[in-house]
């Protein structure tokens, strides 16, 4: 019994560590650029993304951590077409903290085996403290997955 237990944890680790992204990004929000990180996991047509970036804009940087879904629509091509929806928490250098909800698309394209690069387009929609970060997004990365 304990021999199929160990065998079944570590054919099911196995699946999940070749299922999960690590990914590098830049962004462009209203005036501000930044750049991030991502882990992730796609099982079929949906995904759960955590990511964690840093924009600057004068003296009030920016911590944003995030978690978003995704669920793959369409495919043209090479090309992925994904909804996606989450939230954000907004940690602002001066001024107020606080949280946001996200909407948008994305596309991604492989480019090797492993290797995908990406596009995504976010509204951000915050609370009232954090209402002056509410905008668009533009996010451009690669995901390596391992």
């Amino acid at each position: 019994m304990k021999k199929l237990t160990i065998a079944t944890l570590i054919a099911l680790s196995a699946t999940v560590a070749s299922a999960a992204e690590f990914g590098v990004t830049t962004t462009r929000a209203d005036d501000r650029n930044g750049f991030g990180v991502t882990i992730g996991q796609q099982v079929g047509a949906v995904g759960v993304t955590a990511g964690f970036s840093r924009t600057a804009q004068g003296s009030n940087d920016q911590n944003r951590y995030s978690l978003t879904g995704s669920y793959d629509v369409v495919k043209l091509g090479p090309v992925q077409v994904a909804a996606l929806a989450g939230g954000a928490y907004l940690d602002n250098q001066t001024g107020s903290n606080g949280y946001a909800a996200v909407v948008g698309a994305g596309l991604s394209v492989p480019v090797a085996k492993n290797v995908k690069a990406g596009v995504e387009l976010t509204r951000q929609y915050g609370q009232d403290r954090v209402a002056q970060f509410d905008g668009n997004r533009v996010t451009a990365g690669v995901k390596f997955a391992f």
